[in-house]
This record gives C-alpha cells, sequence and structure tokens, in this order.
C-alpha cells in the first residue's frame, strides 16, 4: 500500500490540506472551509493513510471529529514543531506541507487525545479550578479593602454567615464609592457557582474505577482524584514511572557538558494543574502518613521546606503511576515493616477510603458538598498514623 501523509493546517474558518504521496512529491492541496462535511468529503479516499494536525483550538475540534469518524489522526504540539530550513514562507499552504514533511521524517512530537470521559473530566475540573482563583481574587480584595479602613473581621469564616454579618454591621463606615465597590464584590462571589460543578464531576467521576483507587491516598478527595486523573489520562502511555515524573514537570532540568553535570530548577513542563495538585496533596501526605512523613524528613534538613515538599511530590506522582498501573490500593507501610503490618492502620485506611467514595457517592445523587474532607481530620480519620 502507498504511504500518503495529509497535512492540515487549521483556522477558524478554513483548513487547507497538502497530501504528499511515499516519495515526499505532492499528490493534491486544497483550501477549503472548515466544516466536517467538507473535510470528510475530501478526505474520504484516505481513510488508511495518515493526517497530521496541529494542536490548536480548532484543530483540537476537528480531529475529534475526524476520529469519531475512524480517521488515522496525529496531533501534533506546535511549539515542538521544528523549523525546516530555507523556509522563509509563513502561508497555510507552506504550514499544511511542513506538517506533512516533517511526519515523513519522524520529526515531530504527538500530543495524546483523551476519551471523551476523561475530557468531560477535564473540562469540569479546570473549570472549577478558576471558579476558585476567581474566588480567591475577590475575597483578597474584600480583605485589602475592609483593612484599609482598618475593619478585621473576627468570625473563623469570614465570608459565612457571622463574617457577612460583621461585613455588613461595618458598611457604613466605608466612603460612598468603596461602598459601591464592596457591594459589587460581594454580588459577583454570589454567582461563582463552584459547588455545582463539584457535584458534576462527582456525577461523572463516580463509576470510575481509577479515581476510586486514587482516592484511597490519604489527602485525595473526588474532587483531587479526578483532576489528577483527567491531567494524566491514562498512565500506559508512559514506558515507566521516570516517564511519568518527567510529563509531571517535577523532575530537575540539567545542564552537562563532560564530566561537568549541573542540575537546575524542575522543568514544569507537562500540565500545570497536574502539578498544583500533587504539591497541594503532598501538604497532607506529610502530616498523616508514616511513609512520606519520614521520607519529608529526612529530605528537610539537607534541601529546605520548598524543595523537599516538590521533591516528596515527585514520590507521590511515581506512586501514583504503580498505583494505576498495578490496579493497587495506597500501602503506607516502608518494605522493612511489611512482615509486620499494623492491621489496625490498614483497617482505618480502608474506611477512610470507603467513607471518601460514599461522599462522592452522596454527592453525585443530591448535590451537597458540605462536610466533604480531603484529608483525615474528619471524625474516624487517622491522626495517629
Amino acid at each position: 500500500m502507498i504511504n500518503i501523509v495529509i497535512g492540515l493546517d487549521v483556522h477558524k474558518r478554513s483548513v487547507y490540506a497538502t497530501v504528499l504521496n511515499d516519495n515526499g512529491d505532492i499528490i493534491a492541496q486544497r483550501n477549503m472551509e472548515n466544516n466536517i462535511e467538507t473535510v470528510n468529503e475530501f478526505l474520504s479516499g484516505y481513510k488508511d493513510h495518515d493526517i497530521v494536525i496541529e494542536s490548536s483550538t480548532s484543530g483540537k475540534y476537528l480531529s475529534k471529529e475526524l476520529i469519531k469518524l475512524n480517521y488515522k489522526i496525529h496531533l501534533i504540539n506546535p511549539s515542538k514543531v521544528p523549523e525546516i530550513s530555507n523556509n522563509y514562507k509563513k502561508t497555510d499552504k507552506e504550514d499544511s506541507l511542513k506538517l506533512a514533511e516533517l511526519f515523513r521524517m519522524n520529526a515531530l512530537s504527538e500530543i495524546y487525545i483523551p476519551s471523551d470521559e476523561i475530557e468531560n473530566i477535564r473540562s469540569l475540573v479546570r473549570c472549577r479550578h478558576s471558579l476558585g482563583e476567581e474566588l480567591t481574587l475577590k475575597k483578597n480584595k474584600i480583605h485589602a479593602l475592609l483593612t484599609s479602613y482598618g475593619i478585621i473581621i473576627k468570625a473563623t469564616d469570614p465570608f459565612g454567615k457571622k463574617g457577612l454579618k460583621e461585613i455588613e454591621n461595618n458598611y457604613n463606615n466605608l466612603n460612598y464609592s468603596d461602598k459601591i465597590v464592596l457591594r459589587s464584590l460581594l454580588n459577583d462571589m454570589s454567582f461563582i457557582r463552584e459547588r455545582e460543578i463539584e457535584s458534576e464531576i462527582s456525577l461523572v467521576s463516580s463509576n470510575n474505577d481509577n479515581i476510586k483507587l486514587l482516592m484511597t491516598i490519604p489527602g485525595i478527595n473526588f474532587y483531587t482524584a479526578s483532576a489528577i486523573l483527567s491531567e494524566i489520562g491514562t498512565v500506559n502511555r508512559f514506558t515507566n514511572k521516570e516517564r511519568f515524573a518527567s510529563y509531571t514537570g517535577l523532575i530537575p532540568s540539567e545542564h552537562s557538558s563532560g564530566e561537568k553535570v549541573i542540575k537546575g530548577h524542575i522543568t514544569k513542563h507537562g500540565p500545570s494543574l497536574l502539578r498544583f495538585f500533587l504539591v497541594e496533596t503532598v501538604h497532607s501526605l506529610i502530616k498523616y502518613t508514616k511513609k512520606f512523613k519520614s521520607k519529608y524528613l529526612s529530605m528537610v534538613r539537607r534541601l529546605g521546606k520548598k524543595r523537599s515538599i516538590i521533591a516528596i511530590a515527585r514520590i507521590l506522582a511515581e506512586t501514583i503511576y504503580t498505583m494505576l498501573k498495578n490496579d493497587i490500593k495506597f500501602v503506607d507501610q516502608e518494605r522493612r515493616e511489611m512482615a509486620n503490618p499494623d492491621e489496625l492502620y490498614f483497617k482505618r485506611l480502608e474506611e477512610l477510603s470507603l467513607k471518601k467514595i460514599n461522599n462522592m457517592k452522596r454527592i453525585s445523587k443530591n448535590g451537597n458538598v458540605n462536610n466533604d474532607s480531603a484529608n483525615l481530620k474528619y471524625n474516624g480519620g487517622i491522626k495517629d498514623c
């Protein structure tokens, strides 16, 4: 069979296609409207051949639609598309040709295309995280505004019932313009429905076995588990835990020449949201698990607190890889202790995992997200471990 490659340069309203044969010769080029019917009509004769698309917003949508029609799609990271020497043109025609030529040379880095389930969870998690950041920003502005008038809210939760009552009582101490600003910020906060998004996340995640597996880790609830899994997709695309750790961006950069080896800051490659949730989880793990607490204490004297947290986050990433790869639950026990496991500890750990899973089911059923704790601080936790 002739090995044909098709490069598609996708834009919001148009798609430019270039078709290359075995020898790299152009056998067809066409500029067409960006709708699936037109593109499918052009590509219908190339269903068994490789189609290369850059991972833009429009490119992702078209690739998903073509996958549904059983085309062989390769989604490419645009930031890692190398330049072809002596190529001084930047047109849709040249870009589609470049994609096809570079793919024939095995010079392109492909992007993982997640399943519909993972895509749905990812969209909800990113929306929820964005809403959380927006809510924090508005709360900080309110704190700053009140502090500028010497007003300190004494309630434990400044934005709970008691806290809002205190804010209301101090409302007349503000000048006219700041009253309007405060009222606007509080009104905006009332429209941020992060809890509704969490309910939807629990609904779409409740039947996912990998999410339930991640919830056996102390410090990870359904929201954190959903976030981590949605950014990973499947661990089967990584050959080993070291490659997965590299994907998280938690490994140190390296600049070596000859016998000189220099380690730098972490690479921060891969999804920033995945790193965020891994680091957040570590803060609970080093308090409530034997394994991670001992590792942290052994590092903190040498590396300091911040670098130790990042190092533990990498260990957590490798632990998650092993759990998902081998379908095993979290085990908080050093290897040297495995001969005499603490049965009470494991019993409590299992109870905690079941409690979090039941919480997720309850939230998906009635939408009530109150009292859903990600760590072990609630009654029945494992404070002594």
